[in-house]
């Protein structure tokens, strides 16, 4: 059963700008401004390597987890949300 709110699809494609920006070399928030918490990645972080940040200011709780992850990660990424894109978003407009 798809998920059945119109911002879902809202999110995947904001999802897909961030990936845009960290090819451009930038670093991104997901999911700012929304309810809950927010996911960001700094491409270079405290440790010299990318870093996801979460953090939730309902709970006041952040996490930062160092990643030295494949070179090819953002186009991996890219090409498993262009998979649950083509899947879910028809399912979710309808």
């Amino acid at each position: 059963m798809p998920p059945s709110s119109r911002w879902s699809a809202s999110k995947l494609r904001t999802w897909a700008e961030a990936l845009d920006r960290l090819t451009a070399g930038e670093d991104v928030a997901w999911m700012e401004w929304d309810r809950g918490p927010t996911v960001s990645i700094q491409l270079t972080g405290e440790r010299g390597c990318p870093e996801v940040i979460v953090e939730d200011d309902s709970s006041m709780v952040t996490v930062r987890v160092p990643l030295v992850p494949p070179d090819d990660w953002i186009v991996s990424h890219r090409l498993r949300l262009d998979r649950v894109v083509d899947h879910w978003v028809p399912l979710l407009s309808e």
